[in-house]
């Protein structure tokens, strides 16, 4: 439930304008300065009656309870699409385009859950057309943490030279394509630009997308001077772009009628899924899983942009959490002693951000291979890229080659920072007297440093704190 009249009455007035704002697409001025806060929906004061648990922490029947007041966020868009659409052009056989297969239609619509909510309203404030929020379907699943084989990452894929065009963070603490609120702000300022670049044909804007507005414009160019039509349908463009527009055709209208295509779109309620904190620098990420009730897995969907779990400075620092607990993490933020943060020295940073060779993965690469290949290890190679020692490569997958000890460095630093307080995961069978035990702690002071209430049972792969500073 939502915590005051005012965030109703809101929320209210934009359910109405999901109706209206297909309605409204007249072209737009340039974008305004990106300002995080403004894209959120507003949370309401802390109430014991209000603030809301993470889904894992909730009953069947309080989920139920909660998600049946609020509209069905799919079908809202299905009736948007239904009244107008972007491109006048019908398509055949939609689900052709997908294989004829509604598996992976279904799966994608599903993974939207925490997105959409923020998307279809960011889209709308801007009154840009609701086909867009259909564009993360095809190009990622709906998944930040996708990453291409050409390099392309986040929800929206933006390759490196764009995300850097639209001013998105990259280095390997964090990396903005995959920041859920400073993509979308980033996708929606180039939709915006490719509106005004193709006056406002909607076919030419998701072509150029998909493959550059330079592409498309030489293909225009090039009709003009044969003499022929300049509009998408007529154009020599590159296979994939001429399969990417008859794709968000055909999502609009096996979402506009699911069930003429036997398509079961996951009921996603109209309502806000999470809220931002800046929890600054020198931080243990972890903290924060602790603090705002979620576990690892939740953490990393909705916090996909930072490669480890740690912030430093000049990186961005602010964190999505469920809505409804802000409140809960900056009251821990506020009573956290300096000393808890750890500081990582400028000039390791300053390395960090180094140019270091990459390596583009082809068959029969694994980590022992390319250790050996450039000089290195195995250790400081997983660790100069954020992953496991023993992780499987793709294909194509680009990997950083520490040419230096600088990497080893800031893993290790991180490492060390990320240490205190140490965490546990809890597993099947686990219970806070077989924790206490295991780490030789007592089992009122567990309690206290996770404020775990008396008869509150655990959940598997929630995080508890297990040692403190001090």
């Amino acid at each position: 439930m939502l915590g005051d009249k005012a965030t109703q009455a809101r929320l209210g007035a934009y359910l109405m304008s999901a109706f209206l704002s297909a309605c409204a697409l007249s072209p737009l001025g340039n974008a305004p300065t990106y300002d995080r806060a403004a894209v959120e929906a507003p949370e309401p004061a802390p109430d014991a009656r209000t603030a809301a648990p993470t889904v894992a922490a909730r009953t069947a029947p309080e989920i139920e309870s909660t998600t049946s007041v609020a509209p069905d966020l799919w079908r809202l868009i299905g009736k948007e699409l239904e009244t107008r659409r972007a491109i006048a052009h019908s398509i055949d056989l939609p689900l052709g385009h997908f294989h004829n297969s509604t598996k992976f239609v279904n799966q994608a619509a599903a993974n939207a859950g925490p997105f959409l909510f923020h998307i279809h309203e960011a889209l709308s404030r801007h009154k840009l057309p609701v086909e867009i929020l259909l564009v993360p379907i095809i190009e990622s699943a709906y998944n930040p943490a996708a990453t291409s084989p050409g390099g392309a990452a986040g929800l929206w894929q933006f390759i490196p030279a764009t995300g850097k065009r639209f001013g998105l963070h990259q280095s390997r603490w964090y990396d903005g394509r995959r920041d859920v609120v400073a993509s979308t702000a980033a996708a929606i300022r180039y939709f915006e630009l490719l509106r005004d670049r193709f006056d406002g044909d909607w076919a030419l804007v998701f072509a150029a997308y998909n493959a550059g507005e330079r592409t498309v414009e030489n293909a225009i160019a090039r009709n003009r001077r044969l003499g022929r039509p300049t509009d998408f349908w007529s154009l020599n463009l590159p296979r994939g772009t001429r399969a990417f527009v008859p794709k968000i055709l055909a999502l609009a209208e096996i979402v506009a009628h699911p069930a003429t295509y036997g398509v079961t779109l996951a009921r996603i309620p109209a309502t806000p899924h999470f809220t931002s904190v800046d929890v600054g620098s020198g931080l243990d990420l972890n903290r924060v899983i602790a603090w705002s009730g979620m576990v690892g897995a939740e953490f990393a969907r909705l916090n996909a942009a930072f490669h480890k779990r740690f912030t430093v400075d000049g990186a961005p620092t602010t964190v999505l959490v469920p809505y409804g607990r802000r409140a809960a993490v900056e009251s821990k933020l506020a009573g956290l002693p300096t000393s808890a943060r750890q500081r990582i020295a400028p000039e390791t940073l300053a390395r960090s951000g180094a140019q270091t060779p990459v390596h583009v993965v082809t068959a029969g690469d694994n980590l022992w291979v390319l250790a050996r290949r450039y000089g290195t290890s195995v250790k400081a190679l997983a660790a100069a890229n954020g992953i496991a020692h023993n992780a499987t490569l793709r294909l194509g997958q680009r990997l950083h080659v520490p040419g230096s000890s600088a990497a080893s460095t800031v893993a290790a630093t991180a490492s060390t920072a990320a240490s205190t307080p140490t965490h546990y995961e809890v597993r099947h069978g686990d219970s806070l007297w077989i924790i206490a035990r295991r780490f030789k702690i007592p089992l009122t002071d567990l309690k206290r440093w996770n404020e775990l209430p008396e008869g509150r049972s655990l959940q598997p792969g929630q995080r508890l704190v297990v040692a403190q500073d001090g």
